[in-house]
């Protein structure tokens, strides 16, 4: 980390920097020197580390203010001008969108100036991140303040890429104000939802991470290491960026539950955000984040959805929509996903022709909470009136939750049927019938987690379970 500088110093540097920008000097280069938080050791207290950081050192640095917003964009002598006046301009836009028309809030701002800051680092680990710098300690509930940084390298062109970026990280700023305990892998993927309402464009950009996130379907949906690290440096570093685009992916978690049941676009988050108010001790190592976000979920949704409902139920109506996305969208679920193409695909454990003979089939890969497994079975050879019986079991400590869903021959949903289940059950059984009209089966199922425990986002270790699953022509 940078070493704090003097007054002197700094307005001697901003001033040097602000006279080679006019100027258009080119001088040697220096190294910015990025923040680095440390991560202190486990202490058992459920959610994500605190881990304080202070602002960058930038060479000859220079600074720009937003006449509109309290934002302030700072950067060494060698970033362009107009870099800086983009930056300033993309954060104006997602800052008066995100307190003005979503009605979200703003970052809290520094105390000396009133202003938030970003940093225009080269060479910077990564395009975006913002880090916490301190935590309002006069609060009763957690608040905290943060600064941005910004890759000057990657993101030198003004455009939707940029635009989305900033409005990802100055909605990581706002959550910081409101609810900086969130777990990681629910906050990634909240703040990439936000930056996709702010900057319809960032939508269309998203599609590596869809894929990533689609082709994973058995992971949990807030999973912030959903890819195993390797030995090698850049194992490590190929994991991490990959476990990075799966969070950004889990937007469309976010996205759908928002789509279907929200009352206004963010309305969802937006009660995730306001109704899981945390308190952590000072001193404390890591954030206390309880309630979270699935917390809000459990309570808002039961019975919502019909009598009886719970986040099962969600999680499983979730779970059906995710078939429908990308390229397979029937016009029925999400259209705004179809931009994303064949990669928004969830794969198939089994793809299977209609059963002549019972057949019992093993999922690809074992079922995490919250995550899901996926069974096509085609009705081409199934006489008229033929139903299909299927029987289904699982492991202990995990409750699934299954639905059959009738497509016709264009992919459109038809209709579904939930399969009844008990809170504790390890099986379940059911008979299809009236399938004359149908062309295919899709059989889905969710691990709605352990009955035993609820599912909690801040788990460092969650269990997947396998099934099996007989069928059978009657």
């Amino acid at each position: 980390m940078g070493a704090v500088r003097s007054t002197r110093t700094i307005l001697a540097a901003a001033l040097a920097g602000m006279l080679g920008w006019l100027a258009g000097a080119s001088p040697a280069r220096a190294e910015d020197d990025e923040p680095v938080p440390v991560a202190p050791p486990d202490t058992g207290v459920p959610g994500p580390y605190i881990g304080y950081a202070t602002p960058p050192a930038l060479w000859r640095e220079t600074k720009a203010c937003s006449m509109r917003v309290p934002v302030c964009v700072h950067a060494s002598g060698r970033v362009a001008g107009r870099t800086v006046l983009d930056v300033v301009a993309a954060a104006e836009r997602a800052w008066e969108t995100l307190a003005g028309s979503l009605a979200l809030g703003s970052p809290d701002v520094d105390a000396d100036d009133l202003a938030y800051h970003v940093y225009l680092v080269e060479g910077a680990t990564e395009p975006g991140v913002t880090h916490v710098s301190a935590r309002d300690v006069r609060s009763r509930i957690d608040r905290a303040r943060a600064f941005t940084v910004l890759d000057a390298n990657a993101n030198a062109r003004a455009g939707c890429r940029l635009d989305a970026l900033v409005a990802r990280e100055i909605s990581r700023a706002v959550l910081a104000r409101v609810a900086p305990a969130t777990a990681e892998g629910v906050a990634r993927a909240q703040t990439t939802y936000l930056a996709q309402l702010i900057v319809p464009c960032a939508f269309g950009l998203a599609a590596d991470a869809a894929q990533i996130f689609q082709s994973r379907p058995e992971r949990a949906v807030c999973d912030a290491r959903a890819f195993e690290v390797g030995t090698s440096a850049d194992e490590a570093r190929s994991a991490s960026r990959a476990a990075d685009a799966f969070m950004e992916g889990a937007a469309l978690f976010w996205g759908r539950i928002d789509w279907a049941f929200g009352r206004a676009p963010a309305s969802i988050v937006m009660a995730s955000w306001a109704l899981a108010p945390t308190m952590t001790d000072v001193g404390s190592k890591r954030w206390h984040d309880e309630p979270d976000a699935f917390d809000v979920l459990r309570v808002s949704f039961k019975n919502a959805l019909s009598t009886g409902s719970t986040l099962d139920d969600l999680l499983l109506d979730a779970a059906v929509a995710r078939a429908f996305m990308g390229s397979s969208d029937d016009g029925l679920h999400q259209l705004p996903t179809r931009t994303l193409g064949d990669g928004a695909r969830v794969p198939l454990d089994w793809d299977l022709p209609w059963p002549a003979a019972p057949k019992r089939v093993a999922p690809r890969a074992a079922v995490y909470p919250s995550g899901a497994s996926y069974l096509m079975i085609h009705r081409g050879a199934a006489p008229p009136g033929a139903r299909l019986r299927v029987e289904i079991a699982w492991e202990q400590h995990a409750l699934f939750r299954w639905a059959f869903v009738k497509l016709d021959a264009q992919g459109r949903e038809l209709g579904r049927v939930a399969i009844p289940t008990r809170e504790r059950a390890t099986e379940v059984q059911m008979t299809l019938v009236d399938l004359d009209s149908v062309d295919r089966i899709l059989l889905v199922g969710v691990n709605a987690g352990d009955p035993s425990y609820r599912f909690d986002p801040d788990d460092e270790i969650w269990e997947p379970h396998a099934w099996l699953v007989t069928l059978a022509a009657e």
